[in-house]
C-alpha cells in the first residue's frame, strides 16, 4: 500500500480536532501526534467532555487565548484502560510534558471496562505499537492477559495476534519473525490512519465560538462565576436536581425517575479491576515523566441523594484513588468529590458543568504555568493485584495538596531530578513561596548547611560591580561610551575599548590559556590588575564587537571604581550594599575566620575519580580570589543576595532610568547577545550565574524583583547547562 497523507498538521485541522472528541480522533496516531508537539495538551477523560458549556476548559482556552489548547480524549465508556492504549500512539511527544486526568469513580464497577465501549475506542495501530514496543515486566504481563480476557470481537484479533499476546503474558519476547510481521502490519495501518483520522470529524469549533461570547473579554474569576452561576440558573430550572432542562427533559421522564428512585443504594465501587487499569495509566505517565493533574469529579447531590448512591462508599472509592495516586508520587490531585452540592457545579447526573469547570480552571491554570520538566514517580507493582482491587479497609487517606503546594513541590522535584545540594530560595509576590538546604557546610562533619548559609557566588557579584559603576556614571564621574584608555592606557587597544563594551564582554580582551589573574601573593587590587595587563592578558581583534565572557573585563571595572572614587572596591560595596542593606551573611572571601564564622560561610567540595571518599574539600587560594576582585569573591546568603539584587531592580541605588541603561540588551536569545550589566536579560526576567572553586550560583529574578528562583550549591553538579535552562524555566512558571 502506498502512503496516501493529508495536511493534518494545518492548524484549523488541528483545533478542530482537538474539540471534536471523535472516535477517529480518539484511535487516530499522527493528527495527536502533531497536536502534542505544539501547544496542546491533552485532557484525558470520558463524557463530561463533551459538556461544552461556556466554562469547559476549551471554551475557557481559546476565551483568553491561553498559550495552551486542550486536547480532548474521551467520551461515553473511555475508561483507563481505554486510555492507556491511546498513549501508546503518543509515547514520544508525551514525555516531560503535562497532561489533565479526569478520574470517574463511577468507572470503578465490579466489571470495570466495559468491553464493548472498549471496542468503540480501541484500534489495531495502538495494539501494534505496544506489541511492538512491549518489554517485560509486571505490567506488561498484565496488559496482556487484559486483552486476552477481552471479547475477541472487541480487540478484533486474530490468531497471529492472539499467539503473541500469550507469548507476552508468559514473559517471552516476540520472535523476529513475528516483529517482521508487525512492523509490515504497522506500516498498512498507519496509512489508514492517515487517510481516515481527518474524515468524519466533528466540529465543535463554532460552537465553542459562540459559547465563548458569554464570557466577560478580561478573565475575571469573580464575572466568571457571575456568569456561570446565570448560565446553570437559566439551564436547569424545569426540575428540582439541577440538571440541565434537555438532559431532563431527553432521558429523565416520570416513568425513569420512579425506576431510579433508590436504584443506587448497593452500588459499590470499592471493589473494581479499573484499579489495576489505572495503574497501567500511572505506569505510563511515570515512564514518559509526564506532569500530570488528576480530577476526581463529584455526583450531583440532590440526584445520588434521590437514587440512594452512598456518600459514605464514595468517599472510601476516593480516598483509595487517592492512596494509589499520593503513594507513587502523583500528589497533584483536584479532589471535587464533596463538592457534588454546591450550585450548578454539575451539569446532570453526574457530570461537570458550569461553576464545576471553573473549580478544575484554578487547578489546571496553576499547571500550566509550570514548565515541562521531567516527573520522577515511585510505582509500586502491588496495584496490579487482586489483593488491592478488592481491597475495602483503607487506612489512611492523605489530604490533597493544594495548588500552592503542588507548584512548591514540583519546583523542589525540578531541582532534586538536577541533583541540587545546596540552598534554594523562592520568592513570589515580593513573599517567601519556598525555602530549604540540603546540603552540609561541613561534609566531614556531617555539619548540615542553615537557611542563612552563605555560599562565594563567583561570577553573580558582576552585576552588583556594574551597578556600582552606574552610580559614578549618574555622578557624572563618567560615561559609558569613555575609552578605557582613559583609565588603563597600557591595555592593547584601550583607544578602541569602551566602558559599555566591558560590561557587555564585547571589548575583545580574553585572558590567556591556563592564566590566573591577579599576583600570586597578593599585595594590592592595581597591583594585581598591573600585573595582569602586563602578562595575562591579550586583545583578539576577532572578539571585537562580540560578546566572549572574560571575567577581566569586571576586573578592570572594578579598578576604574578605585580611580575615580579613591576608595577600595572593598570600601565602595560596603558603603553600597553591606551597610546600607544591614546585610547580615554577606563578606569578601578574605575576611577573618571569626567573620566567615559569623556569616555561615560553607565549604565546598568536589568529586575526585579513584578516591575512597566521593567528596574532597575544595582548598581555596585566596590570592586567587583577590585576583578576582569585582568579579567573585563575595560570600552572601540566599535571603541578602535576593534582598540586594531587588533593592538594585526597585530603583534604590540607582534611577530608573541607569537601569534601563545599563541592562538594555533585551531579548530571549540563548546566545548570551543579551548580557549586560552581569545580567542576561530576557524579556520578562533577569538571569546570572557564577561557578567556580566548588561553588554554583543560579538567580533568576522578575523584572520588578517581585518573584525570584535562588539556588546556590557547594556540592558537585554535573550538568551545570541543564540545570542553567531549568531555572529559565522555573522562573517562567512563577512569573506567570
Amino acid at each position: 500500500m502506498y502512503p496516501w497523507t493529508t495536511d493534518i498538521k494545518s492548524e484549523q485541522l488541528l483545533y478542530k480536532a482537538s474539540v471534536s472528541c471523535s472516535k477517529n480522533i480518539f484511535k487516530g496516531q499522527e493528527i495527536k501526534q502533531a497536536a502534542f508537539s505544539k501547544e496542546y495538551v491533552p485532557f484525558y477523560g470520558s463524557s463530561e467532555l463533551l459538556r461544552m458549556d461556556c466554562c469547559h476548559p476549551s471554551v475557557l482556552a481559546y476565551k483568553y487565548k491561553r498559550d495552551y489548547k486542550p486536547f480532548l480524549l474521551g467520551g461515553p465508556g473511555s475508561q483507563s484502560l481505554t486510555q492507556f492504549f491511546n498513549m501508546q500512539e503518543t509515547v514520544q511527544q508525551l514525555q516531560n510534558k503535562k497532561a489533565v486526568y479526569i478520574i470517574s469513580p463511577q468507572w470503578f464497577t465490579k466489571q470495570g471496562q466495559n468491553p464493548n465501549a472498549f471496542g468503540l475506542y480501541f484500534s489495531q495501530l495502538q495494539l501494534v505499537n505496544w506489541l511492538l514496543s512491549a518489554k517485560d515486566s509486571i505490567a506488561t504481563r498484565y496488559v496482556a492477559r487484559r486483552l486476552l480476557s477481552m471479547p475477541k470481537v472487541a480487540i478484533n484479533s486474530n490468531v497471529i495476534t492472539n499467539y503473541a499476546l500469550m507469548m507476552i503474558a508468559a514473559g517471552k519476547k516476540l520472535t523476529p519473525e513475528q516483529l517482521l510481521w508487525f512492523r509490515i502490519r504497522r506500516r498498512m495501518l498507519l496509512n489508514e490512519d492517515n487517510f481516515f483520522t481527518s474524515m468524519f470529524c466533528d466540529d465543535n469549533v463554532d460552537h465553542i465560538k459562540k459559547v465563548s461570547e458569554k464570557l466577560p473579554d478580561k478573565y475575571d474569576p469573580d464575572k466568571l462565576h457571575e456568569v456561570a452561576t446565570l448560565e446553570g440558573k437559566l439551564n436547569t430550572n424545569n426540575n428540582p436536581f439541577g440538571i440541565a432542562n434537555q438532559f431532563y427533559t431527553k432521558r429523565l421522564n416520570n416513568a425513569n425517575l420512579q425506576r431510579l428512585k433508590g436504584a443506587q443504594k448497593a452500588f459499590n465501587y470499592t471493589k473494581s479491576p479499573e484499579y489495576s487499569d489505572l495503574q497501567l495509566v500511572l505506569s505510563e505517565f511515570a515512564k514518559e515523566h509526564v506532569n500530570v493533574l488528576f480530577v476526581i469529579p463529584p455526583v450531583n447531590k440532590k440526584w445520588s441523594d434521590y437514587t440512594g448512591l452512598s456518600s459514605k462508599m464514595y468517599q472510601k472509592t476516593v480516598a483509595k484513588i487517592k492512596q494509589q495516586l499520593i503513594s507513587q508520587g502523583f500528589y497533584n490531585i483536584a479532589d471535587l468529590s464533596r463538592d457534588g452540592g454546591k450550585p450548578y457545579f454539575m451539569e446532570d447526573t453526574i457530570h461537570l458543568g458550569w461553576n464545576g469547570w471553573l473549580e478544575v480552571d484554578k487547578y489546571v491554570r496553576p499547571l500550566m504555568k509550570q514548565c515541562n520538566i521531567p516527573i520522577s514517580y515511585n510505582l509500586k507493582n502491588y496495584y496490579f493485584s487482586k489483593t488491592w482491587a478488592n481491597k475495602v479497609n483503607i487506612k489512611h487517606t492523605t489530604k490533597q495538596l493544594t495548588p500552592k503546594k503542588q507548584a512548591q513541590l514540583h519546583i523542589k522535584q525540578a531541582l532534586d531530578n538536577a541533583k541540587v545540594r545546596g540552598n534554594v530560595l523562592v520568592i513570589k509576590n515580593n513573599k517567601p513561596f519556598l525555602n530549604y538546604q540540603n546540603s552540609y557546610a561541613d561534609y566531614d562533619m556531617k555539619k548540615e548547611t542553615l537557611p542563612n548559609s552563605s555560599y562565594l557566588i563567583n561570577s553573580t557579584q558582576k552585576v552588583m560591580t556594574a551597578v556600582m559603576l552606574m552610580k559614578q556614571v549618574e555622578k557624572g564621574r563618567l560615561s559609558l561610551s569613555d575609552k578605557l584608555s582613559k583609565f588603563y592606557p597600557q591595555v592593547p587597544f584601550a583607544d578602541k575599548i569602551s566602558i559599555s563594551q566591558l560590561l557587555s564582554m564585547t571589548s575583545g580582551l580574553a585572558t590567556r590559556p591556563r592564566a590566573i589573574l591577579g599576583t600570586s601573593t597578593f599585595k594590592s587590587n592595581q597591583a594585581g590588575i598591573r600585573y595582569d595587563i602586563k602578562k595575562n592578558i591579550i586583545f583578539s581583534p576577532k572578539l571585537y564587537n562580540k560578546r566572549y565572557y572574560d571575567s577581566f573585563n569586571y576586573v578592570l571595572i572594578s579598578g576604574i571604581l578605585e580611580k575615580i572614587t579613591h576608595k577600595t572596591y572593598e570600601q565602595l560595596f560596603t558603603a553600597t550594599y553591606i551597610k546600607p542593606l544591614a546585610l547580615k551573611h554577606t563578606a569578601f572571601a578574605w575576611s577573618k575566620p571569626a567573620k566567615m564564622l559569623e556569616i555561615g560561610a560553607v565549604n565546598s567540595y568536589q568529586s575526585l575519580d579513584n578516591v575512597s571518599n566521593p567528596l574532597v574539600k575544595v582548598n581555596i587560594d585566596i590570592n586567587q580570589l583577590h585576583g578576582l576582585v569585582g568579579a567573585g569573591n563575595i560570600y552572601m546568603s540566599n535571603a541578602d543576595l535576593y534582598k540586594t539584587i531587588r533593592y538594585i531592580l526597585q530603583g534604590k541605588i540607582i534611577s530608573n532610568q541607569s537601569i534601563k541603561e545599563l541592562f538594555n540588551k533585551v531579548n530571549n536569545k540563548n546566545d548570551g547577545s543579551n548580557y549586560m550589566g552581569g545580567f542576561y536579560n530576557f524579556v520578562s526576567f533577569k538571569s546570572c550565574n557564577g561557578y567556580g572553586y566548588g561553588f554554583s550560583n543560579f538567580v533568576r529574578i522578575s523584572k520588578d524583583g517581585s518573584n525570584a528562583i535562588i539556588v546556590q550549591t557547594n556540592m558537585p553538579i554535573k550538568r551545570f547547562f541543564a540545570l542553567r535552562a531549568t531555572m529559565n524555566k522555573l522562573i517562567l512558571g512563577l512569573s506567570n
